[in-house]
């Protein structure tokens, strides 16, 4: 008990700390109440629903001047017809995209929905992640390496969707013009991963060359970007919490709601007993599920301070 205690402990932290910050920046109206009342999860919304549009117009306004060191990680991914920049950038309109969507959700629905919402926030964190582990690396090696596995879980991932596609028996045989423009496509694609794996090779001095099952397995999982990502967000420390694990935490509680976990609901929403009288063979009460709205505004901006060091971090490179 003493661990669940901790856990929930942890949980409405951030949200009161954007609480406090804004009220000592003056930012929050205290008029007529003694102004340390807590904030309104309206309140919460609102602040989401703005931040998140402040930090679009920030990414938005990117721009890579002359002199810029991600021109040159751009230019090297020229060969396969993509640049260091755009995976980044992808990354961040992706969390951006699913917190805004929270924001209008959580504005025009009278309760949070029992899970979604919670997949939503957990999609976000992947996508901000995974931006600010590419950007961050501290040379131009180590950047083109992360974006190199970016890229290859991307091509594959797309191939192994074409290949499902075409598994279909409706599609079999594909008529003549359209197998010809599919066969043009997975050459393409086994050209580009063919070409990050003699990267990739070359920039960890390997003496043989990568094949794509030696390549995939050793590329680093969400769940090890989550982690670095919440390493160098101090942001996310509160209490006296390693950072790293707060942001993993979150993530993982998410993830459970991802995949339809049953602990995850138990641990994290609100659960109201419908009927209290056990079932007289399971033993089994009725109860109705709630998202917590003060809850996901915890790991919505969570989210949204990895997107923001994302951004920066971005904004450095291009500078």
């Amino acid at each position: 008990m003493k661990l669940l205690s901790v856990a929930k402990s942890l949980l409405l932290q951030p949200f009161r700390q954007i609480y406090q910050t804004m009220r000592k920046r003056g930012n929050v109206d205290t008029s007529g109440s003694s102004g340390d009342k807590p904030p309104s999860v309206e309140e919460g919304y609102a602040w989401l629903k703005d931040q998140t549009g402040n930090a679009l117009t920030r990414l938005q306004a990117v721009k890579a001047s002359d002199s810029a060191v991600i021109i040159a990680d751009d230019l090297y991914f020229a060969p396969i017809y993509t640049t260091f920049q755009q995976g980044v950038v992808q990354c961040l309109l992706s969390a951006l995209d699913h917190l805004r969507f929270l924001a209008w959700s959580l504005e025009n629905r009278e309760h949070p929905y029992p899970y979604a919402q919670a997949t939503v926030i957990r999609t976000a964190i992947t996508g901000a992640a995974t931006a600010l582990w590419m950007a961050d690396g501290n040379t131009p090696t180590e950047r083109r390496l992360r974006a190199l596995e970016f890229n290859f879980k991307d091509l594959k991932s797309r191939l192994g969707w074409l290949n499902t596609l075409a598994a279909d028996p409706i599609n079999q045989p594909f008529p003549p013009a359209d197998q010809a423009t599919f066969d043009a496509l997975v050459v393409e694609i086994d050209k580009r991963l063919n070409w990050i794996l003699q990267q990739a090779t070359t920039l960890q001095s390997r003496a043989t060359l990568f094949t794509q099952n030696t390549y995939g397995g050793q590329c680093t999982s969400d769940t090890k970007m989550v982690q670095l990502a919440g390493a160098v967000v101090p942001a996310l420390s509160s209490g006296g919490f390693d950072p790293a694990c707060v942001l993993s935490n979150s993530w993982q509680l998410l993830s459970g709601y991802a995949h339809a976990r049953p602990w995850a609901s138990l641990q994290s929403s609100k659960h109201i007993v419908k009927d209290a009288t056990p079932d007289p063979q399971t033993g089994v009460i009725t109860v109705a599920v709630q998202g917590d709205p003060e809850r996901l505004l915890d790991y919505a901006f969570r989210a949204l301070r990895v997107v923001e060091a994302g951004i920066s971090t971005l904004e450095h490179l291009s500078a």
